[in-house]
């Protein structure tokens, strides 16, 4: 697949959004899982797919460098945990945050089946928990 401007698009793996998803992350390995306050959340995902994902975060990750993933999917109760790898980092032009791609290593069987389901429903990338777990509407006023 070529994209817009000339370069190869590498990926085995179909990518789609996921409306109101966020990732939150911090360094992958045994040091580092003793250490919860490392975790930086509030990032935005952009996109994934079975191979990895793209997402915002706030500072330059250097490409090889390991995560420890929890990607919040609204039509989840549950976050997806994934080890990921940084294959790029670019700083977003005009603005103070970066876009990283990340490529997963490491799942357990229930988050590949789980983005497995991301990848063959559109409905579950783009609704809210409420409405797929059967949630009221708010109705208006």
């Amino acid at each position: 697949m070529i994209m817009a401007d000339n370069r190869v698009d590498r990926r085995k793996h179909e990518r789609f959004p996921i409306k109101q998803a966020s990732v939150a992350y911090k360094p992958a390995g045994l040091l580092a899982a003793l250490n919860k306050k490392n975790l930086i959340e509030g990032n935005v995902l952009v996109n994934m797919g079975q191979g990895g994902a793209q997402l915002t975060c706030p500072k330059h990750m250097m490409p090889g460098e390991k995560l420890s993933l929890k990607i919040a999917i609204p039509a989840f109760i549950s976050s997806l945990n994934l080890t990921g790898k940084v294959i790029w980092c670019q700083k977003l032009p005009g603005a103070r945050t970066f876009r990283a791609g990340v490529e997963f290593v490491k799942a357990d069987k229930k988050t590949w089946r789980n983005v497995e389901t991301l990848r063959r429903d559109v409905y579950f990338r783009s609704q809210g928990q409420s409405k797929i777990l059967g949630g009221k509407r708010r109705s208006a006023v």
